[in-house]
């Protein structure tokens, strides 16, 4: 399973496997989430006399572990084209001093 995964993602960080490990907690917490209630989870979370959640070990299926992954990695390629296009932006000279896109030796002629 971990060969599976670490040749799925071969140019990762071990970072980028512990953001797939924390989707499947992620699962855990909004299960427990939706189980609860929204309006009873304040009362379940503080001074409960359950005393705190409990969650066991998730079971991480390696598919599961490959759909996250896929969705790491488009959101790296989305953050990746936010900064070009940011650097590129940065660099351009979108208006003139006039607020004109001709230049300006142009506008005065």
């Amino acid at each position: 399973a971990i060969e599976k995964l670490v040749d799925a993602f071969p140019n990762q960080s071990i970072d980028f496997f512990g953001a797939l490990r924390a989707r499947i907690y992620d699962d855990c917490v909004r299960n427990f989430i939706a189980d609860t209630g929204l309006e009873g989870l304040g009362s379940r979370l503080v001074n409960s006399r359950e005393g705190p959640p409990k969650f066991e070990k998730p079971f991480m299926p390696v598919d599961k572990l490959l759909e996250y992954g896929n969705l790491l990695v488009e959101e790296q390629e989305n953050v990746k084209r936010v900064q070009l296009a940011d650097a590129y932006l940065d660099g351009a000279e979108l208006a003139g001093v006039g607020g004109s896109s001709l230049p300006e030796d142009v506008q005065d002629a």
